[in-house]
């Protein structure tokens, strides 16, 4: 997904000035970065001895996605040294503005279709964060984010049968059930980076990098893995039950634990795709229900039917 995000020059004068002070210098030229979800500006900003990346939000306008950067920030600043990831500079707050600044990286994301080279490249990147423990961060289950299924199951469903097989009405229950034992699945200490997908990586000389760490937390070493494959397939990758076992995290994972992190995962793409859009993110629900398809399509394969 591409579109215009607001550039260096569109920013309030403030803004820049604040960013400029901080850089020690001022700022030569930019470049905008318009893929990914989240409203705000993303810009390489380049000085006479610097570059780096900068992103930004509003307060008053975007409300969320200035909590992210913050909450990017705190995790950013504990992550471990040496991981595949930009290296994290500075944060500026003043509670009108949040700005947090990392180094700027020669990278770019994955191509769409993706390519067999840039699958592999991500593949190899999931391996290595399996292997890192996590630093001091919340649980993956902190926020109690997947319930979606729970939700479904108690409402009215005329708009879900609508726009979904119809296997899922007919399963709603079940879904429910296993849902239920997500959080016993995805337990570990394992770092999880819990939005892993193609416009938060970007694949460089030396190797493919994961950006954008604000849901990052502990949890089992599959999670990441599972969390990225259905994006992978929406986007022309391959089956996620082949990706599962061309993965060294994924060959070694529980099954039953892997089955309820897709329900879990599914759920929340299939009720999310049912709300109303969120200010600022236009294209996130139609996100989300692609998501949700392949999750299905995947489970149905897991269940045998």
């Amino acid at each position: 997904m591409s579109r215009r995000r607001p550039t260096w020059p569109e920013l309030p004068e403030p803004v820049r000035a604040r960013v400029e002070e901080r850089l020690g210098e001022p700022v030569l030229d930019w470049t905008s970065h318009d893929s990914g979800y989240s409203p705000g500006p993303a810009l390489t900003l380049v000085t006479a001895t610097d570059r780096v990346f900068v992103k930004a939000a509003d307060v008053a306008a975007h409300p969320v996605a200035a909590q992210l950067h913050r909450r990017e920030a705190e995790v950013a600043s504990v992550l471990p040294a040496g991981l595949p990831t930009p290296a994290f500079r500075w944060v500026l707050d003043d509670d009108r503005w949040v700005m947090v600044g990392f180094d700027a990286v020669d990278g770019h994301p994955p191509g769409v279709p993706w390519a067999d080279n840039d699958v592999r490249a991500v593949a190899r990147l999931v391996d290595v964060l399996a292997d890192v423990q996590a630093p001091e961060l919340r649980p993956l289950d902190a926020d109690g984010t997947f319930n979606g299924w729970e939700t479904l199951a108690g409402g009215e469903n005329a708009v879900l049968r609508d726009m979904y097989d119809p296997w899922v009405v007919r399963n709603l229950d079940r879904l429910a059930r296993i849902e239920q034992t997500w959080t016993e699945a995805a337990a570990g200490t394992t770092l999880v980076h819990g939005d892993l997908r193609g416009d938060n990586v970007l694949l460089s000389d030396s190797g493919a990098l994961a950006i954008d760490w604000p849901y990052a937390a502990r949890g089992a070493a599959f999670c990441d893995l599972v969390g990225w494959l259905p994006s992978l397939r929406m986007e022309g990758g391959p089956d996620p039950e082949d990706m599962l076992l061309s993965t060294r995290v994924g060959r070694s994972a529980d099954p039953d634990a892997v089955t309820a992190y897709v329900v879990a995962i599914g759920g929340y793409f299939v009720h999310g795709s049912l709300l109303p859009d969120p200010p600022g993110i236009p294209h996130v629900r139609a996100f989300q229900r692609a998501q949700g398809e392949v999750c299905i399509d995947w489970v149905k394969r897991r269940f045998g039917t």
